[in-house]
């Protein structure tokens, strides 16, 4: 009679086990986003702004909140909920976190971010040289982007 109480605990063991196994590999994790697509581009470019002289500061945020995600047109290839170009900090961080591996441009992040540069003058230059089509210039990793923007009086 004992053995026989030791089997149906052990299997009861069996099952407890069982069914909590199965349960976590079928459980989404908090990494994975909604569409399940894996991220395969990665890259931190850096944005440093002065506008009319004084230095200003990109907002964190752009491509999450939705007051500063204007553009939806790359909505797709983002992770997680937020735009493929966005920042998490005011430090001029841009993250570049994309489930598909493609250029990505300046004039894109302003686009997502609804920072309209009509009427100003912008000038731009990456480690020194300029950048005479700031709107088309591809993201970099680790790059250093310089912008200074004057506004047309």
């Amino acid at each position: 009679m004992l053995e026989k109480k030791k089997g149906f605990v052990i299997l009861g063991i069996i099952i407890v086990i069982s069914i909590g196994a199965s349960f976590m590999l079928t459980k989404p994790t908090m990494d994975q986003s909604s569409s399940d697509k894996a991220m395969l581009m990665h890259i931190h470019p850096r944005l440093y702004l002065n506008i009319d002289g004084k230095p200003y500061f990109v907002p964190q945020n752009v491509g999450i909140d939705s007051g500063l995600w204007k553009d939806h047109s790359l909505d797709q290839y983002g992770m997680n909920g937020m735009a493929p170009l966005h920042t998490h900090t005011a430090d001029g961080m841009i993250h570049v976190e994309s489930n598909v591996v493609r250029n990505y441009t300046l004039g894109e992040f302003f686009d997502i971010w609804g920072f309209d540069l009509k009427g100003k003058s912008v000038s731009v230059s990456v480690y020194g040289e300029p950048i005479l089509d700031y709107r088309n210039h591809v993201f970099k990793d680790d790059e250093s982007i310089i912008m200074n923007i004057t506004s047309n009086h």
